[in-house]
């Protein structure tokens, strides 16, 4: 008599219900502690309260970054959660806690309401006399000035006034909508890029969302949806859309106008037209104010100093103007460099919105806990420990309030130390995939060797002569010798392509299109590269150890490599270790690779730094890289079109460094 088994289970894992039971748990506390400081107006308690709202969140937010294992019911209760936490924040009958802003957006929107262009004149203008009573007017801030919130800002401000009332907290109702807007932006984002939902609560539960939208009803919220606009539109790959996002934020707050030079590149011309138009047509509106249309702005930067950390750190020493400057470089630096990236994922996209942003933030001279608030889309997509340590600590900084507007040493220091901690961690240990395995190639596997060369007719043959038995097949690819290189080759027996395109990446490819071997090496036609090194540079391969194998150039005879040679190259390799993780010493000419790898990285650099490329698509695929030791020979004969010229070895080395900033 035999007992058949039971019947596994098809309910929810007991895991995923013990997540989810954990998860909901500190989602409650949060809400508990947010409860707890309703209205609350004393800044301690405050503080103190966001600052434990954020420890508790930060355990539930990993949680469900990995998935609640719960199906549909994850993402349910995330959003349950969230508008629990929003609810419990939200008075509308009380106006802020924290901020007298919203008098200044339902003032704005008075203003607009009356046909009155709200540029023109400060609140305490003889011709706004009229407008003023006890409700709105006494709660205005800085009454001298002129609005400083950009044309988006000032649309939303007016349409929360039409849908939501005339009272201090309508434009909260309007912020509310964008933020829930938001939230199902990201939601679509994450479906699409088959990730858990779940992630969606780094927006919906973070303390600061809850405090600085919901209780006190910033208007960063509209920049917040902007950002969110912008990566589901990359994730479904609407460019255009992609690009009036960037200029809805940009009229929201100025900041993510550092967006749209970022993501040109891979944007294209509909989205830059398309973010341009935007703005022009968010200012248009607001004509009629002429140069008054960007209100106190210059004011606003010149007089507030408060929060930061660079010009906090820079102008004691150099002074306002030369702070001002250097930092303004730093900034449209990264910009450049970001704007080198490939962004082919919207991982990519999400990684340079918060370095953008974030570096924005860093280098104002004045900053704001809810400034932040832009940063949190990006964090729902990828991981950044750094930032979102600042997000969350950024509270602190109302601690300016109890010190005379001062504040005292230790909040910079719980804030930025943390901070610079975390960032310093991420480059000394970059993350990196988990390495694949090969199996050893077997014994017929053939080697094709592929060798680029524009007249090399006095080195090529020697070259050729010392290649070892173990080489099947030679492919020489010319890119317009006019010394006779070509038929140099072929009396050597080797097969050449005819390249007429420019690039030493576009040589190399064509060379290892024509091979029709297993595993395939380049190598440099000049005598640089000693033949007899590959055997031992195609050991690794043909062994499975390594998909790619680098010969290493560590034995260098007389005149091999000029100094800048050396240098480029360490500090090509040095950066290649931080974006990848994976140590190299040098990005050789001379290299070997499987066929079956080589046909999965895609390269797509068809110059200089096609090598470069090669090792960091490589690494990124998680195919082992080894390296061998070769000797590094001086040429045999001819000019060389690179090493030898400074011009050419300066573009080579500015196309290897952009290679690596676009995988960065």
């Amino acid at each position: 008599m035999s007992v058949s088994a039971a019947p596994r289970s098809r309910g929810i894992p007991f895991a995923g219900l013990a997540r989810a039971a954990v998860a909901t748990t500190l989602g409650l506390l949060v809400v508990g502690v947010e409860l707890s400081v309703r209205g609350e107006t004393d800044i301690r308690r405050q503080v103190a309260a966001q600052l434990t709202a954020f420890v508790l969140f930060l355990p539930g937010a990993w949680l469900c970054w990995r998935g609640l294992g719960i199906g549909r019911a994850g993402v349910g209760l995330v959003l349950v959660v969230g508008v629990l936490l929003h609810a419990v924040a939200f008075d509308p009958s009380s106006p802020p806690p924290l901020t007298t802003d919203t008098y200044r957006y339902a003032w704005d929107a008075r203003v607009q309401a009356a046909g009155i262009n709200p540029y023109r004149y400060a609140p305490e203008a003889p011709a706004l006399e009229p407008l003023r009573d006890v409700a709105i007017w006494d709660g205005v801030n800085r009454k001298s000035w002129r609005t400083l919130y950009p044309p988006g800002a000032e649309a939303g401000f007016l349409a929360a006034r039409g849908l939501f009332g005339t009272g201090v907290r309508a434009t909260t109702w309007l912020f509310l909508v964008a933020e829930a807007l938001a939230a199902v932006l990201l939601v679509l984002t994450l479906l699409r890029l088959s990730l858990p939902v779940e992630r969606v609560a780094l927006l919906a539960w973070h303390p600061l969302a809850v405090s600085e939208i919901a209780a006190n009803g910033h208007s960063d919220a509209l920049a917040l949806l902007a950002c969110s606009a912008l990566l589901a539109a990359f994730a479904y790959g609407r460019r255009g859309l992609a690009g009036v996002a960037v200029g809805v934020g940009a009229l929201v707050k100025l900041g993510p106008v550092l967006l749209l030079p970022a993501l040109l590149r891979r944007g294209g011309r509909r989205f830059a037209w398309l973010a341009l138009a935007t703005i022009a047509a968010g200012y248009l509106a607001y004509a009629s104010a002429g140069t008054k249309v960007v209100g106190s702005i210059f004011q606003y930067l010149d007089e507030e100093d408060l929060g930061s950390l660079a010009w906090w750190s820079l102008q004691p020493h150099l002074g306002g103007e030369p702070a001002r400057i250097l930092l303004l470089v730093v900034l449209l630096a990264v910009v450049a460099v970001v704007a080198l990236r490939a962004h082919d994922s919207v991982d990519q996209v999400a990684r340079s919105g918060l370095l953008i942003l974030g570096t924005a933030l860093l280098t104002a001279a004045f900053l704001q806990p809810w400034y932040a608030l832009w940063l949190l889309p990006f964090l729902v997509v990828t991981a950044a420990p750094a930032w979102l340590w600042l997000t969350g600590t950024l509270p602190l900084l109302y601690v300016f309030a109890l010190e005379g507007d001062a504040l005292p040493w230790w909040v910079r220091t719980a804030i930025y130390g943390p901070f610079l901690a975390l960032v310093l961690l991420r480059v000394a240990r970059p993350s990196r995939p988990a390495l694949r395995s090969f199996a050893s190639m077997p014994p017929t596997a053939s080697v094709g060797v592929a060798i680029p060369v524009i007249d090399e007719a006095e080195s090529l043959p020697g070259v050729l002569q010392c290649l070892p038995e173990l080489v099947d097949e030679v492919v020489v690819v010319d890119g317009g010798s006019r010394d006779g290189t070509p038929d140099l080759a072929r009396a050597e027996g080797a097969r050449v392509v005819v390249e007429p395109r420019h690039g030493y990446g576009r040589a190399c490819a064509a060379g290892s299109d024509a091979l029709g071997t297993d595993v395939v090496v380049w190598l440099d036609g000049d005598g640089s590269d000693d033949p007899d090194a590959i055997g031992a540079l195609v050991e690794p391969v043909l062994s499975g150890r390594a998909a790619l194998s680098l010969g290493v150039r560590t034995r260098l005879e007389r005149g091999a490599q000029h100094w800048h040679q050396r240098l480029g190259n360490r500090l090509v390799a040095w950066l290649v270790r931080l974006t990848t993780g994976v140590t190299v010493r040098d990005i050789p000419p001379m290299r070997a690779i499987r066929r079956d790898a080589l046909e999965q990285l895609a390269l797509r650099e068809m110059t200089y730094g096609w090598p470069t490329e090669m090792v960091i698509v490589t690494a990124r695929a998680g195919f082992p890289i080894a390296e061998v030791e070769v000797p590094s020979r001086a040429r045999r004969g001819g000019r060389s079109k690179v090493s030898g010229r400074l011009g050419p070895s300066v573009r080579a080395g500015a196309r290897m460094l952009s290679v690596v900033a676009r995988h960065a």
